[in-house]
């Protein structure tokens, strides 16, 4: 029985790392195609890469890149916005998404949001779910040590000072544990998507019934509210909604 549980584990391992390397020689390929300017070679590197299961920032940012090289703009605006999921704040992916969208026809103006909510947004997408859950924890457990040494401190002076800072970090703690749930919620969410078609026609209603409202272009992004069959109900960062068909468009997720 021991011995099966160890062969086991060891077939496990040994499998493990036959995958690491085969990605990893996947990887040291396609980047050195890529130096080459061989971009569809690279391309089909990453993609066996991607199809093998894994997901890295490195790995989503190269494939916009390949994208954005060969032109194909809709799947270099989708995998820059993956990439972004994975690290929100990354300064060369924010830069290369405005570059390859600037490169798209629509131009599309957010609805402009309250500058509280502006600065949430901007704050809690600074750092992953995880590190910003780490922080709650610790100022959490910091709290509980202040609201102890209120209990138990003899002078006055610092049984104030404690308990202000016992307040202070504790709402600090709930801040943090805030930003951790927005941070995951906005990682996981499953709504976000781009328009691939070179033309898009947008419609008042899903099927023949609808009238044309609208025409969007290659790389528009776009919410998904609900899907009915072969059609997406879109929501555009302006506000205007339409019915899309489904094969028209691309998840981010």
């Amino acid at each position: 029985m021991r011995k099966s549980a160890f062969l086991f584990i060891l077939l496990t391992f040994s499998a493990f790392v036959a995958k690491a390397s085969a990605v990893d020689s996947l990887w040291n390929n396609a980047n050195a195609l890529y130096a080459e300017a061989q971009y569809e070679r690279a391309l089909e590197g990453y993609l066996e890469i991607e199809q093998s299961g894994t997901e890295s920032f490195d790995l989503y940012y190269n494939m916009g890149n390949t994208y954005y090289k060969m032109q194909q703009y809709a799947y270099a605006i989708l995998y820059y916005e993956k990439a972004l999921r994975l690290d929100p704040d990354h300064a060369d992916a924010l830069h290369n998404l405005t570059i390859v969208r600037e490169q798209c026809i629509d131009r599309i103006e957010p609805i402009p949001q309250f500058f509280v909510t502006q600065w949430i947004r901007k704050s809690y997408k600074k750092l992953p779910p995880g590190t910003w859950s780490v922080f709650s924890l610790v100022l959490l457990a910091l709290s509980l040590t202040f609201v102890l040494l209120f209990v138990y401190a003899g002078s006055i002076k610092l049984r104030k000072a404690s308990f202000v800072l016992a307040v202070v970090v504790f709402f600090l703690a709930v801040t943090s544990g805030i930003f951790a749930r927005q941070s995951k919620k906005e990682a996981t969410r499953e709504d976000i998507a781009i328009i691939k078609s070179a033309v898009s026609s947008v419609k008042s209603a899903p099927g023949a019934q609808g009238k044309d409202i609208l025409v969007l272009h290659e790389g528009t992004k776009v919410r998904v509210l609900e899907e009915a069959g072969e059609w997406v109900r879109i929501e555009l960062e302006d506000g205007r909604q339409g019915w899309l068909l489904l094969h028209e468009i691309l998840f981010v997720y």
